[in-house]
C-alpha cells in the first residue's frame, strides 16, 4: 500500500474544509464572540471569512439579517450544508458591495492571513460596506503565540475516519506562524501548509485610526491567544 499512495499539496482549505469543524470548531471561542456582539446595536451583518458558517448561521437563527462570506469555494461548499443564507465567494481586501452594514465581522484570527500591505485595503473595503456608526469587529492572534510555538508542535489523531498531522512552529525573526495539516486519505497522503503574520497591536490600532475608526482594544480577549478590536465608523 505504501508504495502505491501519492503525495499532493493542495490550495488553503481546498482539504482542510472537509475536516475543519471535527478538528477545528472551538464552542468556547464562539461563546465570547458572541458576547461582543449582542452588546452591539445591529441588524445587518457582513461576516467576512465565514469559514464553515458556524457564526453565519448562529446569528441568522437569532434574527440577524447575515451575508456570509469566504474565498474559499470549499469552504462555502460546507457552510451551506448547514446556513441557509445569502453566502458569496469574495476577498476581504477587495470587494464591492451594493449594501452597507451595521456591523462588520472577520473572526477566528482570519486578519493574520493577510500581509501588512493587505491590511489598509481591507480597512477601506469594510469603512465603505459600513453604516454610519457602524461596527467593524474582529480578532486577531496575540504576539505570545510566537513564543509559545518557539518549539514545534505536532498533534496526531483521527478524524472523521482519516488519520492526520497538525503542525505548528513560529519565525520569531519574522513574526509569522506556520501550520501544516496532513491528511493520510485512502487514496493518497495531502498536505495543505498555511502561513499567518503576527501584527503589532500599535499598527493595526494605527491604520484603523487613519482609516477614521474609533478603536476599542480588548487585549485579554482571549489571555494570551487572541486580541479583540472594535472599530466603530463615526
Amino acid at each position: 500500500m505504501e508504495g502505491s499512495w501519492h503525495f499532493k499539496d493542495v490550495a488553503n482549505y481546498a482539504s482542510l474544509s472537509a475536516y475543519y469543524d471535527a478538528l477545528l470548531q472551538d464552542e468556547e471561542s464562539l461563546k465570547y464572540w458572541l458576547d461582543y456582539i449582542l452588546k452591539i446595536k445591529a441588524k445587518d451583518v457582513l461576516e467576512l471569512a465565514s469559514g464553515s458558517g458556524v457564526m453565519a448561521k448562529r446569528l441568522k437563527d437569532l434574527g440577524y439579517h447575515v451575508v456570509a462570506s469566504d474565498i474559499s469555494p470549499q469552504m462555502k461548499d460546507v457552510a451551506l450544508k448547514r446556513f441557509d443564507g445569502d453566502y458569496r465567494l469574495l476577498d476581504m481586501t477587495d470587494f464591492h458591495l451594493a449594501e452597507r452594514f451595521d456591523l462588520i465581522l472577520c473572526l477566528c484570527d482570519s486578519i493574520n492571513y493577510l500581509e501588512q500591505d493587505e491590511l489598509d485595503k481591507m480597512f477601506v473595503c469594510v469603512w465603505e460596506h459600513l453604516k454610519s456608526g457602524g461596527t467593524f469587529l474582529f480578532d486577531m492572534h496575540d504576539e505570545k503565540r510566537l513564543s509559545e510555538f518557539k518549539e514545534e508542535y505536532i498533534e496526531e489523531g483521527s478524524v472523521l475516519n482519516t488519520d492526520y498531522q497538525w503542525a505548528i512552529i513560529a519565525d520569531e525573526d519574522n513574526r509569522q506562524l506556520y501550520e501544516r495539516f496532513t491528511f493520510y486519505q485512502d487514496d493518497g497522503i495531502v498536505q495543505e501548509h498555511h502561513v499567518q503574520n503576527i501584527f503589532d497591536v500599535e499598527l493595526i490600532k494605527n491604520k484603523m485610526m487613519k482609516q477614521g475608526f474609533e478603536v476599542k482594544i480588548v487585549k485579554d480577549f482571549i489571555p494570551e491567544e487572541k486580541i479583540l478590536f472594535m472599530g466603530v465608523k463615526k
